[in-house]
């Protein structure tokens, strides 16, 4: 019995080593997955990319019934769409995330962030459904428009949809300012605000940037809710601010062409250089966001 547990150790190691295999292989098929992705992606865009070249991506012009594939309105109204939207869900998401942490009840804390998660499983979906129905109608009101499906509509949305990613990320960055830093503060006599305003979010600041960057990552790839509110039409508003024009967004051009492109055909190549371009800018943003995280975490430690 005693030989049993002296030797159930070293029988327990010997499982160490496939395990390390194991977990290294799982590590790896991400990694392997995301470059096939991508050379997939690429391979299938590679006959839009050399036809056009550069005029693809700063082209005016995507007119599918002419051969003209210049994605640069859909990339304008992709991006302006998300900057809006971004622009609407950061101050909320942040004093959200501030009042959630710092300043509601503890007992009730868990319930309220639960409830602010909950809006990240709903299908986008319902969300596009909200907007058409009660959204649209609503700005075509206020601002004397013949149809509310503009780019206003489709960034308010698109905020409704990021706030729980901001909430959730910010959130857990402002819990993890060590509690010496805010007792600190109130000791020399700042008030809570003042503590919070100039303690907890310089402290926070970059965890608070890197939900900003992959709230920026979540809007961007929204296909369905965009696709039903933001009008659809191909071409940069006049003038380029004025969001109260329709826009086309990337996703929603892939949504709505790729079930009518021929395979091998221009237009679906051009769907796939789109693809491309989307691709690459979550990829970029995404990665941003993990270095500044990273970079924030290491700060703390310095402190």
């Amino acid at each position: 019995m005693s030989h049993n547990k002296c030797a159930s150790p070293n029988f327990l190691k010997s499982f160490d080593k496939p395990v390390e295999k194991l977990m290294f292989l799982c590590a790896l098929s991400s990694i392997v997955f995301l470059f096939l992705m991508l050379l997939f992606i690429t391979r299938e865009g590679m006959q839009a990319l050399f036809t056009f070249g550069a005029d693809f991506i700063i082209g005016p012009v995507w007119e599918t019934n002419s051969n003209l594939y210049g994605a640069l309105p859909l990339i304008y109204g992709s991006l302006m769409v998300v900057a809006v939207a971004l622009a609407v869900a950061v101050p909320i998401g942040v004093a959200t995330a501030m009042f959630v942490e710092e300043v509601l009840p503890f007992s009730i804390r868990d319930l309220v962030k639960s409830l602010i998660e909950l809006l990240a499983s709903i299908p986008s979906i319902i969300y596009g459904f909200i907007g058409v129905l009660f959204l649209a109608p609503q700005i075509a009101s206020l601002f004397g428009l013949s149809s509310g499906t503009v780019a206003l509509t489709a960034s308010l949305v698109l905020a409704i949809m990021t706030i729980p990613t901001i909430v959730s990320v910010s959130g857990e960055t402002i819990a993890a300012v060590p509690k010496e830093y805010k007792e600190a503060a109130l000791a020399l006599g700042a008030t809570k605000w003042q503590t919070l305003k100039n303690v907890v979010v310089p402290t926070a600041k970059s965890g608070i940037l890197a939900s900003v960057m992959l709230g920026f990552g979540r809007a961007i790839g929204e296909t369905v809710a965009v696709l039903m509110v933001a009008g659809n039409v191909a071409v940069i508003p006049t003038p380029p601010w004025n969001i109260l024009s329709p826009v086309y967004t990337l996703t929603a051009a892939i949504a709505m062409q790729m079930g009518e492109a021929a395979v091998g055909t221009l237009e679906y190549s051009a769907l796939f250089g789109l693809g491309l371009i989307l691709f690459i800018i979550t990829l970029v943003v995404n990665s941003l966001a993990d270095i500044i995280a990273k970079k924030g975490i290491k700060g703390e430690k310095g402190l």
